[in-house]
């Protein structure tokens, strides 16, 4: 993360503070994942910020199977996950958790009376736009959630164990190929 400095001394050297660290749990092109256990122990012993990049690896916390691979993310402070990656929710479906209550309105709050009338025939508490980053795209949530209705968590689980599977089936495929190298070597 840092090279061969240890975190302190790169901070010292620099002279200059972190602002957050951020760990990946999936990338895009390997589906590699940061071990976040040993980034939280980090981020806590130093006070930083910890960002956890799931947008196609969230998902695998449906899968008892694949799960371990998120451990830690539970002390990120804050996890983007993209449903649509993995779990085959129609794009776009993005969420952006934070693990601090009412973070996201404190920061975000306009307060905009022409969009937040409080003279609703509902609770205005249900309100999202103006606890939200996006504002008026709601409906990102309400994809994940019809579709979750429909599967359940065990049939995403079930799906999710197939992509996985698929993708040991082709990686062990490629390699008894002869006259074939991997970019990258490892499952």
């Amino acid at each position: 993360m840092f090279g061969q400095l240890r975190p302190s001394s790169w901070v010292l050297f620099q002279g200059k503070v972190p602002l957050y660290v951020s760990a990946t749990a999936g990338t895009t092109v390997y589906g590699a994942f940061d071990p976040l256990t040993s980034i939280a122990d980090i981020c806590q012993k130093y006070n930083l910020w910890m960002h956890v990049d799931a947008a196609w690896g969230g998902g695998l916390l449906l899968s008892r199977r694949h799960s371990y691979k998120l451990s830690g993310i539970e002390r990120a402070n804050s996890v983007t996950w993209n449903p649509h990656k993995l779990m085959g929710v129609p794009l776009q479906c993005s969420a952006f958790l934070v693990h601090e209550k009412d973070l996201l309105q404190a920061c975000n709050q306009l307060c905009a009376g022409y969009l937040f009338q409080p003279d609703k025939q509902y609770d205005t508490a249900y309100d999202t736009g103006d606890k939200t980053i996006q504002c008026g795209r709601h409906v990102d949530v309400f994809k994940l959630w019809l579709m979750w209705r429909a599967k359940g968590t065990q049939g995403f689980e079930i799906l999710i164990n197939r992509f996985l599977e698929l993708s040991e089936y082709l990686y062990s495929a490629l390699k008894k190929r002869k006259n074939y190298e991997l970019v990258f070597d490892a499952k």
